[in-house]
């Protein structure tokens, strides 16, 4: 709370002690060949001394006019001279004009334009994207403020050749998110997860992005530790003038609100005012009274504990969240400073019912369950940015960013158990995970013009993530299959994991970023085209520390203490050392820490060639990653340090075949490392498909060859026609494999590398196109639609894997996914109306344990729905519906019986709801 107040008082300070300037002009000028800023450009308005120069961003500002029309005159020395006709300006607006200027001598004279609204937003994301150095894709601003997305996760699943796997992590091209990276503001950003390398996208808020962009081919100055695609969520940066920007909303899930039917219990988080903050307010951690060390024996420690183990229904109250954005640019030594402050809060209430299935090899029930889980989730986060232009060539950022997320759920299921006997079961869980993640980046970037036009980029970060998951618990209650007996809680004078469970864990991920970038023109092969030459280096550390305990009661001998209910059993009147007594379950491999350090270094070269542009080069990395940890079970000291010396090469070339389009060819070689989860010990059980998971020591990395061809069309502003295919071999990929187990059905996992190798190959398809071409009455009218076709081999041979196939897809890869909207914007009556549809294929969720086949996630179809209108100037209204169709998440399952028969059996279904939500917005 205190860091969020500051940050506020602090953003007031600026927003009102500076000055407030009235109508404006401001905009940005690019080279037409490759969106690179032209430094030092005039833009003038015409027939009057009223001009400046373009900064080190090639931005410019003309302040302090009057309402009215102008035009514009913008120039560069070697550059066509581009007049800009009635730039309407309004009272107490910015108007924003983006100009790019061709190189002199490819036009015969000035080239007039009639000056528009257009969508700059969106087609300035395209124009980059249409001159980029590498193969990317990308979704603007404006895009994310029509689609109903509250998170970054949400925004993703729109971009072409994007999955979205568990509601938060990132599958590109079919790949996991092992093969992917993120960063944020041009830094790698650690890992929020314990299990997996990817970030969660869900913790970030959409509303605090300016755009996403997704590199899709590797380029030197670039991470070399990904294949599929690095995810860059870039943060809003400097403003035009003083914004104040408010929005409040709710929305009712069908099937949750109001219904009576969602389950919680007694635990609570810390308030930020009256907001729930998504942490822990304390009532969930480890008692003051619990040695540090690991105890067993009898004791009278778990009186401590909270008994909160009680489900009760209750109504679960509308969703709701706000958006608050303050920013300001003012001068400071007749410089401009920046200032921007945003916080963004959400929380939801969700019910999902859920149904859960396991067989045998014949089809036969082993399980079945039916239940609900009832997840009640907090987003919030803010930034604040500050940046500073000292003179024209020289700029310097301070960006901050933190993001808290939580998920609290509480789980109920009953059915049928045949595993090892047969017995009704009732089972109960609750667990509260809450995620934070802050990142700290300075930079700067010089411009100096003397010395061969060098730019000169570094920037230093601090990124902390952290996941704590204090008091999961779980326990079951069961009686024989049939009868009207009782049910009692199965408790031993021997503690298990599933009866009972007070299970706790922590991980803190530290990154520390460090890295500078040199640019300069180095050759001048034509009269139109300089080449330049780029280098760089680059140190990111990491250190991670994870620890979890684990506790469980042993029954010192009460038999009837079983047959107590649930808000009896575990209470402080029945812990007691000759009774019920908790002692710890926690293995020596539940805690390691681990240092992961990565240093870099690259060389690339950008030559122009008539229409040909040649960006090449080369990138090393040198990695070592140690983990001190414990052998499970054994615990024995296990000590791992990897070192690897990685080259990796790449080659991009871009042929213009016109001004409005490309085509595009890169290979190149990327690697994927092992996450340190992956290589350490611990191992986890997960309570819904009660899979154990443990990492395995001996991974080794994976290099992968690259090869992408792409052919788009820029038809006109804001369109885009585009064709790419793309082959991958991986040499070594690291694939989750089977542990035999004699705890048959429940299946033991771990992660080995495929020494015979892998493919992936795909093709993408996406149209962008204004329908004012069918007719002028349907100029407003935008469609967007993008289609992946990707299909892999994992060759199996060598691993445990199931039944006995020797291929397989790659774990989580979708055959093929669907994207499509019908957008209507018209810019006079502020209406906005967005239809957007979204489809995958069928995909490995889970690899199928010793003898079985893998469990399949089934498609599924998603419609969403958005309508917002301007109104009173500075205000919107929005309506939005999510998930129109309402489908459910179903997972099947292979079988094969009587020899030939084949037969696929529903494994798990979840039932959720739609949303129907209203915003309303001031914005000044």
């Amino acid at each position: 709370m205190t860091i969020y107040l500051k940050l506020f008082i602090t953003c007031l300070f600026f927003l009102y002690t500076s000055d407030i300037y009235s109508q404006s002009i401001s905009g940005k000028v690019t080279e037409d060949s490759n969106s690179e800023p032209l430094i030092g450009a005039v833009v003038k308005i015409a027939g009057t001394g009223n001009g400046t120069l373009t900064d080190i961003d090639g931005t410019y500002i003309l302040e302090s006019l009057n309402p009215g029309n102008y035009d514009l005159e913008i120039s560069y020395i070697g550059y066509t001279t581009v007049s800009i006709k009635n730039v309407k300006v309004i009272n107490g607006e910015n108007t924003k004009i983006d100009v790019t200027l061709k190189v002199d001598g490819l036009t015969t004279e000035e080239i007039t334009i009639e000056s528009t609204p257009t969508l700059a937003n969106e087609q300035s994301l395209l124009n980059e994207q249409k001159n980029s150095s590498k193969i990317q894709d990308g979704i603007s601003e404006q895009q994310i403020k029509r689609a109903p997305d509250a998170s970054a996760s949400d925004v993703l699943k729109r971009v072409i050749g994007v999955n979205i796997v568990d509601n938060k992590y990132v599958f590109i091209r079919g790949t996991s998110e092992r093969y992917n990276n993120t960063t944020l503001n041009g830094v790698e950003v650690p890992s929020s997860d314990a299990d997996k390398k990817s970030f969660s996208f869900d913790l970030f808020p959409s509303k605090l992005l300016e755009n996403i962009i997704i590199a899709k081919s590797f380029t030197p100055d670039l991470p070399g530790n990904f294949s599929g695609g690095l995810v860059q969520l870039n943060t809003k940066d400097f403003v035009d003038q003083m914004i104040v920007n408010f929005e409040t909303g709710g929305s009712y899930l069908n099937g949750t609100t109001s219904k009576g039917n969602y389950y919680s219990y007694n635990a609570g988080q810390d308030k930020i005012l009256f907001f729930n903050s998504g942490m822990d307010d304390g009532g969930r951690s480890i008692p003051s009274n619990f040695p540090q060390e690991k105890f067993t024996g009898r004791n009278n420690y778990g009186k401590t504990l909270k008994n909160n183990w009680m489900q009760e229904n209750r109504k679960a109250p509308v969703n709701g969240g706000f958006q608050l954005s303050l920013g300001n640019r003012f001068n400071i030594a007749d410089n401009p400073l920046g200032v921007l402050f945003s916080y963004t809060y959400r929380n939801g209430f969700e019910n999902s019912d859920i149904q859960r299935n396991e067989y045998n090899s014949d089809t036969s029930t082993l399980i079945n369950y039916k239940g609900r889980s009832s997840k009640y989730t907090v987003l919030n986060g803010g930034l604040f940015n500050v940046n500073y232009k000292a003179g024209n060539n020289n700029k310097f950022s301070f960006k901050n960013t933190y993001s808290i997320n939580s998920e609290d759920n509480t789980q109920y299921y009953e059915g049928v158990y045949r595993v090892v006997a047969d017995y009704d079961r009732k089972l109960y869980a609750t667990d509260f995970i809450e995620r934070s993640l802050l990142s700290s980046q300075v930079s700067g970037s010089h411009y100096i013009s003397n010395l061969s036009s060098l730019n000169i980029n570094w920037n230093a970060s601090y990124s902390e993530s952290e996941r704590n998951e204090p008091d999961t618990k779980t326990t079951f209650y069961q009686r024989e299959l049939g009868t009207e007996d009782p049910f009692f809680t199965p408790l031993t004078t021997i503690p298990s994991a599933n009866v009972g469970q007070r299970f706790y864990s922590k991980l803190k991920d530290i990154k520390r970023n460090f890295g500078t970038d040199f640019e300069m023109k180095f050759l001048k092969l034509d009269k139109r085209n300089n080449s330049k030459i780029k280098l760089g280096t680059f140190a990111v550390g990491t250190d991670r520390n994870f620890e979890a305990r684990n506790f469980a009661p042993a029954n010192a001998g009460s038999f009837l203490i079983g047959f107590e209910p649930l808000e009896t059993i575990f209470g402080e009147q029945n812990i007691d050392s000759s009774k019920l007594y908790y002692v710890e379950i926690t293995d020596k491999s539940d805690k390691y820490s681990a240092v992961e350090n990565l240093y870099a270094g690259y060389l690339m070269f950008d030559i122009p060639v008539d229409r040909l542009r040649i960006i090449a080069g080369l990138r090393f990395e040198y990695n070592e990653q140690k983990l001190n940890g414990f052998v499970r079970q054994t615990g024995e000291p296990i000590d791992v340090n990897h070192r690897n010396n990685d080259y990796l090469p790449s080659v991009n070339l871009t042929y213009s075949l016109s001004d409005k389009s490309n085509i595009r060819m890169s290979a190149s070689q990327t690697v994927s490392r092992p996450e340190l989860r992956e290589i350490a010990p611990f191992a986890f059980i997960d309570f819904t498909t009660e899979g154990q998971l443990a990492g395995n020591p001996d991974l080794k990395e994976s290099l992968i060859q690259n090869y992408d061809i792409r052919y788009e069309i820029f038809p006109d502003a804001g369109e885009i026609i585009s064709l790419s295919l793309f082959y991958k071999h991986f040499d070594q990929p690291i694939e989750k494999i089977i542990v035999p187990t004699l705890q048959i059905p429940i299946p033991s996992y771990t992660f080995g590398n495929a020494k015979e190798g892998a493919i992936n190959y795909g093709l993408e398809i996406e149209l962008r196109k204004k329908l004012g071409f069918i007719s002028r009455s349907l100029s407003d009218l935008t469609f967007n639609a993008n289609l992946a076709l990707v299909n892999s081999k994992v060759n199996l041979e060598g691993l445990q894997t199931a039944v006995s196939e020797t291929e397989r897809r790659l774990q989580g890869q979708s055959p093929y996914t669907i994207n499509t909207g019908l957008f209507y914007d018209n810019y006079d009556l502020g209406i906005s109306a967005n239809l957007l549809y979204n489809r995958f294929g069928d995909k490995i969720s889970e690899v199928g344990r010793s003898g079985f086949y893998d469990v399949m996630e089934k498609g599924r179809d998603q419609l969403d729905l958005s309508i917002s209108k301007t109104f009173l100037g500075n205000f919107e209204a929005k309506f939005a519906v999510k998930d129109l169709f309402n489908q459910d998440k179903i997972y099947t399952q292979k079988f094969i019986i009587n020899g030939d028969q084949e037969v696929e059996k529903e494994v798990r279904r979840y039932s959720s709801g739609s949303s129907y939500g209203f915003t309303l917005s001031y914005k000044y």
